[in-house]
């Protein structure tokens, strides 16, 4: 495999676990982040998250050293990617925030250098002004990115067939499972799909025909188990297509179409129950950090499984 210099910028959740990553896969990862202290927590979280890998026997002491000497924090932008073959921008979503460190990027990097944001709902195209544009691209990784095997790689107007391989290649050889999005469409593949089901199931609950954690449980107990070896349109094949067209048919009159917000999600975030990262969402949690590694734990026995079908 050959060996990428990867630089990430921004130490955020997302930032860490994508650092993370490409470290565990040898390549040589720089982690930027303006704040020293951010940047500290950022590398604390990172070492836990490899004892919990070590817990599972997913890892060993040897590769977590090795993930660690891959690994170099940087609190100064044009150090950390001055020598970067591929940089992912992965700070919060601010146009005007994304469109400063992109002009950097554009002065600190060389002119080959694969420019790439981790963004999750901006269309970066529409508003980042860089030379060479044809090296632009969108990188979304799914949390923890250094366990969830998809990445999206969404090209934009510019971007070249030759910089669309290079990185798809570079991911599928580091382990990664990428799709590629040839537009920049709202919420790209997997949030679109996301929210379609969130959408239909808050519906449900909203209008008290049941509650959340049996929506979970339906969930969890039918497509869910399927979806890690088969997708809606080999569904379909499995199904028969005659019978899914009149399911589909049948249903889609029923279905809820609004496209105003869900009053039970403003009613929440009002009174600050945002999930696990305020201990209360739709279930209440007391350790926070430990519901995280539980969950992350699960994924990877999942994921572990999977490569055994």
């Amino acid at each position: 495999m050959e060996v990428w210099n990867v630089a990430i910028v921004g130490a955020g959740t997302m930032g860490l676990s994508i650092a993370q990553f490409f470290a565990m896969k040898g390549h040589k990862t720089s982690l930027y982040n303006r704040t020293p202290e951010n940047l500290d927590r950022a590398i604390l979280d990172i070492k836990n998250n490899l004892n919990t890998l070590l817990e599972l026997n997913a890892i060993t002491k040897e590769e977590i050293e090795t993930t660690l000497n891959n690994l170099e924090a940087f609190t100064d932008l044009q150090s950390a990617v001055k020598d970067a073959d591929l940089v992912i921008e992965s700070v919060s979503e601010n146009v005007e925030l994304k469109k400063n460190i992109f002009k950097s990027l554009d002065e600190y990097c060389r002119k080959d250098t694969v420019l790439a944001s981790d963004t999750s709902s901006l269309n970066i195209y529409e508003f980042l002004e860089v030379s060479n544009p044809e090296r632009v691209l969108i990188t979304h990784f799914f949390n923890p990115a250094y366990v969830m095997p998809l990445v999206e790689i969404v090209r934009g107007p510019e971007t070249s067939d030759e910089v669309v391989k290079r990185v798809y290649d570079m991911l599928k050889e580091s382990g990664k499972s990428p799709a590629v999005l040839n537009k920049a469409v709202p919420g790209f593949i997997v949030n679109r799909l996301s929210v379609a089901i969130a959408r239909e199931a808050i519906y449900m609950v909203e209008q008290g025909w049941t509650t959340p954690e049996d929506i979970d449980a339906a969930i969890t107990s039918t497509f869910g188990p399927r979806y890690p070896f088969e997708g809606h349109f080999e569904l379909f094949d499995h199904i028969g297509l005659d019978v899914g067209s009149a399911v589909i048919n049948l249903m889609m009159p029923h279905l809820c179409s609004t496209t105003e917000p869900f009053k039970i999600l403003d009613e929440k975030v009002k009174a600050g129950e945002l999930g696990i990262k305020s201990g209360k969402g739709f279930k209440e949690y007391d350790d926070v950090d430990k519901v995280r590694s539980e969950r992350d734990k699960k994924i990877i026995k999942v994921l572990e499984f999977v490569k055994t079908l």
